[in-house]
């Protein structure tokens, strides 16, 4: 698992997942030109990348990609109708409404920022027929069903409360993407681009704390080796 970039953990996941399918040697001196390549043209200085285009981009280069959601179907399309609206509705009253102005999300102390109202990425999600859709699911049936050898999970979530860890920086969220590789007697085998224990063995009561902690539903990706 390739060591982060302060900020930039998305990326070291994403180096992550094609080391263990392909056997590469990606590490923390590639993050920006792993991301460059992998963004297909997007890419901006200190503009980071989320589960999403993660998921989009390993369904480009040949993986099978799940998004799943314990959102609706509904629920993304009124983001993609009026990303604007659905933005400034969904952070108006939001814990975390202080890092977002203007539609975008500003975060790490200022070093990497999200373009909420940017709907490309979801829109080629919901338009390829590639990518499989699951709605209103959740993380331990899907993980269950689907670990194997062949198979890894992206896991957006708050690092804060993952690992228990107080709050000690005010410009930093804690929003963080980790790797997982199962499930077993109710812990998740997590793999983390930060300084953390490789694999740690987390419980799924606080993993699913985690992931719930920005919003009271989740999303997160499934990655499996199909030739």
């Amino acid at each position: 698992m390739p060591e982060s970039y302060y900020g930039y953990c998305s990326t070291a996941c994403f180096m992550g997942v094609l080391n263990y399918f392909w056997y590469t040697q990606f590490n923390m001196k590639d993050t920006r030109d792993v991301m460059k390549i992998a963004k297909m043209g997007r890419y901006k200085y200190w503009t980071g990348w989320d589960e999403f285009e993660m998921g989009y981009a390993l369904s480009r280069i040949g993986f099978k990609v799940i998004y799943v959601t314990s959102w609706s179907y509904e629920n993304d399309l009124d983001y993609v109708e009026d990303p604007v609206g659905y933005i400034a509705k969904k952070y108006e009253n939001h814990p975390y409404k202080k890092y977002v102005k203007d539609g975008v999300w500003t975060d790490m102390n200022w070093n990497n920022s999200f373009d909420l109202c940017d709907t490309y990425i979801m829109k080629k999600i919901l338009e390829t027929e590639e990518i499989e859709k699951l709605y209103n699911t959740d993380l331990v049936s899907i993980v269950k069903q689907y670990q194997n050898e062949d198979t890894l999970f992206i896991l957006p979530l708050n690092r804060y409360v993952l690992y228990d860890q107080p709050r000690d920086d005010d410009g930093i969220s804690g929003w963080h993407v980790v790797l997982c590789k199962g499930y077993k007697d109710g812990m998740f085998e997590i793999y983390d681009p930060g300084p953390y224990k490789k694999p740690d063995f987390i419980p799924q009561e606080r993993v699913l704390k985690a992931m719930t902690e920005v919003d009271q539903n989740y999303d997160f990706i499934v990655v499996k080796n199909e030739v």
